[in-house]
């Protein structure tokens, strides 16, 4: 049997000790500031990529708008306004009719985000049927 003096007893309890404790001070600010820059990039591409999905389902309710009412109306309607007020001030839209049916095209500005990855504008179409 190994007898240990109490003084090597002290230091391996103090050792022991130090590990539970962390002695590591100042580790988890490095870890931190190093993690840090990625989750913010990491968090404005989605919330850029969320702009970009919102404003695609905002341009698409508004040409199916435009095409219902000028089913509606029989083609009497004030497009760009009607557009502009459910897509927001800087869309923008174009009708084409051919025989019985109306294509409509909308074009909305999203707001580019970090390098330019997403699309500054997107583009939804719909089709209508003049009876």
């Amino acid at each position: 049997m190994m007898r240990y003096g109490a003084a090597a007893v002290r230091r391996r309890v103090h050792g022991v000790a130090r590990w539970l404790h962390g002695g590591d001070d100042g580790a988890v600010t490095a870890e931190f500031a190093t993690v840090l820059p990625a989750v913010m990039v990491i968090a404005l591409v989605l919330m850029s990529l969320a702009r970009a999905v919102v404003v695609s389902m905002d341009c698409q309710d508004a040409a199916a708008v435009l095409a219902r009412e000028l089913v509606v109306a029989r083609g009497e309607v004030d497009g760009g306004a009607l557009v502009r007020s459910v897509a927001g001030p800087g869309a923008t839209v174009a009708v084409d009719r051919a025989g019985d049916t109306v294509t409509v095209t909308t074009s909305c500005p999203v707001i580019p985000g970090p390098g330019n990855v997403l699309p500054t504008r997107v583009r939804a179409t719909a089709v209508g049927r003049l009876q």
